[in-house]
């Protein structure tokens, strides 16, 4: 009996009466109230993120499995570290938030200080403002934030379950869920106070919108409620990560043309082609003559230089979570300017200003390049990278419901390669191309799970469309 308890719901009571009495003995009774609504809300959610057909006990076990993967590993290094700090935090930017969060309470109740200068350009995003509202309500407890994103990260593997299960088959969705909750760089990143987790929840819930709108029948009402839904994502996304904004704008943009009536003709593309290139071009030429003395013929080579000096501050400044101060320049010394000339004077070729930015931002940290033991463990995951990259090769192969799925599958692969070109144009530092990726995971996890489902059983390996027993409802719960 106890058995058959635990393979099916009796270990996720377990999770959700184990999880915030650890938040009572780690923070106290703030943070297992805390605790006690961030789980129960997170696991409500589930329920409500799927499809009717779905809303039974997989998605909630997901989420718990999830949930409980990763409350099991904030709850010790929280406390250790909070040993050491007072604060709990795992990173430098970790604590700044809290720090910061914390300040923007206390000065709300009126104690006279003011953020540090070299903090006050977090003041610009929203995310200290909600740990700051968490310290305003429970108090200073730093592992609510932790808690928190845990939960938005649980939530994330449900809202790729789902996708996935729309798109594809239900075993591709559960290898993709699966990796959802398990993925080291999705379950380090979420137990912290950055706002990675939000990001990426944000992120997701739009793509859901954006699915949602590829092939839900054309209803007004809830075409209505998508777009009003979606609307308020890309406003929440304008402030957390615009370049997610507009990657979303373009893909609705694409989804509307797509699923439009109206067919024109050929004389009348043309006609629209040449009107928005005289419109850019002629926007580009008035902004060039304004800005700049020299010729237009520049502006290619201008947006090489700009994309070499963020490169620049980026390897400059290096330090970061996977690489220390000490492996690193000082990001506010004579190196970013050194760094910048030599990259102006650096001649233009095909291998340093496309081929290697491209190859960093999706194969790097190789093993082979780690620095340091914490590189090493970094780079362990890379591995299973490749394995996800090479499997989203196969996706094609795998059976798609329809035609507008294929739709969003066009629009998904789209966003991957979006973020891919904004990730090789911005990112030349380790520990941020580690946290900036995650906007990729969800597309690879996706298409390399349709990837493996597919081939799995031409290697002549049967594929059980059962999910792993712990997600099993009992016996008397069917």
């Amino acid at each position: 009996m106890l058995t058959q308890r635990l393979g099916g719901d009796g270990w996720g009571r377990i999770v959700r009466v184990l999880a915030p009495l650890g938040a009572l003995v780690v923070e106290g009774w703030p943070a297992l109230v805390g605790a006690l609504l961030i789980q129960e809300i997170g696991l409500w959610l589930a329920g409500r993120l799927v499809a009717p057909c779905e809303r039974g006990a997989f998605p909630k076990r997901l989420f718990l499995a999830a949930y409980g993967l990763r409350v099991a590993i904030t709850l010790p290094t929280h406390y250790v570290a909070k040993l050491g700090d007072g604060n709990g935090a795992l990173f430098a930017d970790d604590y700044t938030n809290d720090l910061v969060g914390e300040w923007l309470a206390r000065i709300a109740r009126g104690d006279g200080i003011s953020v540090f200068p070299g903090h006050q350009h977090l003041l610009d995003g929203i995310y200290p403002y909600l740990l700051m509202g968490t310290h305003a309500i429970f108090g200073f407890t730093p592992l609510l934030p932790k808690l928190l994103n845990v939960s938005l990260a649980a939530l994330c593997g449900v809202l790729i379950f789902e996708m996935a299960r729309g798109i594809f088959r239900r075993p591709a969705a559960i290898i993709a869920a699966l990796g959802a909750a398990l993925l080291p760089t999705l379950v380090i990143w979420s137990v912290a106070s950055l706002k990675e987790s939000l990001v990426l929840f944000v992120a997701l819930l739009g793509l859901r919108t954006l699915q949602f709108l590829a092939t839900a029948p054309r209803q007004p009402g809830r075409v209505t409620d998508a777009l009003v839904s979606l609307l308020a994502v890309l406003v929440l996304l304008l402030d957390l990560r615009s370049t997610t904004a507009a990657i979303l704008f373009g893909l609705l943009i694409m989804i509307f043309v797509a699923r439009s009536n109206y067919r024109p003709r050929p004389w009348q593309l043309g006609f629209t082609a040449l009107a928005l290139l005289i419109v850019l071009g002629g926007g580009v030429w008035f902004t060039r003559v304004r800005t700049s003395n020299r010729p237009i013929t520049g502006v290619v080579e201008d947006v090489v230089l700009q994309i070499r000096h963020r490169r620049a501050q980026e390897a400059a400044g290096a330090s970061s979570q996977v690489r220390p101060e000490v492996d690193s320049l000082s990001a506010n010394g004579s190196e970013i300017p050194t760094m910048e000339a030599a990259s102006d004077a650096a001649p233009f070729t095909m291998m340093d200003d496309i081929v290697q930015p491209l190859g960093y931002a999706l194969l790097s940290p190789a093993p082979w390049q780690a620095r340091s033991f914490t590189e090493l463990g970094a780079s362990a995951e890379m591995p299973i990278w490749y394995v996800l990259l090479a499997a989203s090769c196969l996706a094609w192969r795998a059976p798609v419901p329809g035609p507008r799925q294929r739709l969003f599958v066009v629009c998904l692969v789209a966003y991957g390669i979006a973020n891919w070109l904004v990730l090789a144009a911005s990112e030349g530092n380790v520990g941020n191309l580690l946290r900036h990726r995650l906007m990729l995971d969800p597309v690879l996890l996706i298409l390399g799970g349709a990837g493996l489902e597919w081939l799995w059983p031409r290697m002549g390996r049967p594929f059980s469309t059962r999910p792993p027993a712990l997600l099993v409802p009992a016996r008397g719960e069917r």
